[in-house]
Parts: structure tokens; sequence; C-alpha cells
């Protein structure tokens, strides 16, 4: 698979029969997850299946309900906990013009004011929304990724601009 792009992580096992809860991390989620769909597994557990084929999908309370060939029990399916799944980056339906992905964003150099911050080393999935991890003096802060601190996103450029309030790198 090339370019892999991940697009959930598994939460929990559902039932006894095998069934995983997915957190879905894509706003593509209904075209994505449907009957014969394979998932790459991204740094999962040498006990478990290198991919996953979807049998059957359907949201379920803000998540996503998934059975699975590869997973027939909770035993096996609860090895798969935080586990996150990708698809290659083709499988993927196309993106307006001007719109990225958030791993577009991973390698970007953070500005503020025009002086360079650091480097984008990961984004983050939090609760309460993305969270951009800068590689700033060899330590890795947190920068929100929202409009109150993020300006502007120049992908062409390699640059995110931002406007960080007072003391938060120093966290």
């Amino acid at each position: 698979m090339s370019d892999p792009v991940i697009v959930a992580r598994i939460a929990r096992a559902h039932g006894l029969g095998g069934g995983l809860i997915l957190d879905a991390e894509t706003d593509h989620a209904e075209a994505l997850f449907h009957t014969g769909r394979r998932l790459q597994i991204i740094g999962g557990r040498p006990d478990v299946p290198p991919s996953l084929t979807l049998v059957s999908a359907r949201p379920h309370s803000g998540r996503w309900l998934v059975v699975v060939e590869e997973v027939g029990d909770r035993g096996a399916a609860d090895l798969l906990r935080g586990t996150a799944v990708a698809v290659s980056r083709e499988e993927l339906p196309d993106l307006d013009d001007g719109d990225y992905l958030l791993n577009d964003l991973i390698g970007l150099r953070v500005l503020e004011r025009g002086e360079t911050l650091g480097e984008i080393a990961d984004v983050l999935d939090m609760p309460a929304g993305p969270m951009l991890s800068v590689r700033v003096d060899g330590r890795d802060r947190l920068i929100p990724f929202d409009g109150a601190m993020v300006d502007s996103v120049d992908i062409a450029a390699g640059e995110v601009h931002v406007s960080l309030p007072p003391g938060l790198l120093d966290v």
C-alpha cells in the first residue's frame, strides 16, 4: 500500500462475536467503510493480522461498528484496541482545490510573525480536536489546530503560520 493514510482507530471490541468499534479520523467514513474494503493495520502487534476486510459496517452512536473477516471472537478483537487502520491515499475521495489531509501537515515549518518555531512532527487526534506536535528546540510541543491559533496553511510553500498566546510553548 503506497502512502497509507490513517482513517480510524479501533476503540474497543463490541459483543462476543468479534465486532469492532472504530473512531473515524476522516470526513469520508461513509465512502470508505463498506463491505469488502481492506484496511491496513498501522503499528500493529506481531500477533494481529496486517489488514482487515470489512464484512459489514454501519454508524453506531457517533462511531462505526464493523465486523471483519479476520476477527472471530472478543479475545481477538481486544488485541486490536487502540490500533490505527489506514487506506492508501489513492483510495480516498478526491479533495477540492485548496483542501488537504491532516497528514499533509507533517514536515511543514511552523512560523509565527515570520520566525520559524519548528517543524510539525505529527498531527494528533485529540478529543478537543487535532493538535500539531511541533518539534521546537529539540522538544515536542503541542499546538491546537484551530482558527484561534492557526492563521494559514500553505502546503505548496511548506508553511503553517500561527499566532500563539504568550507562554503556550513553555508548558
